[in-house]
C-alpha cells in the first residue's frame, strides 16, 4: 500500500513539476481522442480513451465497436494527425512564449510521425490500403 502511494505521489510531482511530461501525455490524449471523435462522427461506439502506464512508455487505448469498414482509414488516420496538430500547435505556442526546451518537441514531433507509421496505427492503415472496401 505505502509503495503504491509513494509511486503514485511520484507521477505526480513528475507530471506538475515537468511541463515536457505533462505535454507528452496530452500528446498522447489528444491522439486517442482523436480516433475517439472521427469514430463517433462517423457512427461508430467509442469507448472514452485510456492509457496504460508502463515504464518507460505510456500506451494509449481506445476501443471502437460497430464500425463500418468504410470509414475505418479516416479513424485510423485521425489519431496521428490530431497528435502531429497538437504538437505543431505547442511548438507554435513555444516559439511564442518561450516556456518549453525545443529538442524534447521536436522529439515528440518525430516520435509521432515515426512510430505511428511504423507502430499499430500504420500498420493497420497500411494493412487496410490493399483491401477493398
Amino acid at each position: 500500500m505505502l509503495g503504491s502511494t509513494l509511486g503514485a505521489a511520484a507521477i505526480n510531482y513528475t507530471i506538475i513539476h515537468s511541463p515536457v511530461v505533462f505535454v507528452m501525455i496530452a500528446a498522447l490524449l489528444v491522439h486517442e481522442f482523436g480516433h475517439f471523435l472521427v469514430a463517433r462522427i462517423n457512427g461508430a461506439d467509442p469507448d472514452l480513451p485510456f492509457l496504460i502506464p508502463l515504464f518507460p512508455l505510456i500506451i494509449g487505448v481506445t476501443r471502437i465497436k460497430n464500425l463500418d469498414p468504410k470509414h475505418a482509414r479516416s479513424v485510423l488516420f485521425a489519431g496521428p494527425a490530431f497528435g502531429v496538430l497538437f504538437i505543431l500547435l505547442t511548438i507554435l505556442f513555444n516559439i511564442l512564449y518561450g516556456i518549453l526546451p525545443f529538442i524534447p518537441l521536436f522529439f515528440m514531433l518525430t516520435f509521432e510521425l515515426v512510430m505511428n507509421y511504423f507502430g499499430s496505427d500504420g500498420r493497420k492503415f497500411r494493412k487496410l490500403k490493399y483491401q477493398t472496401i
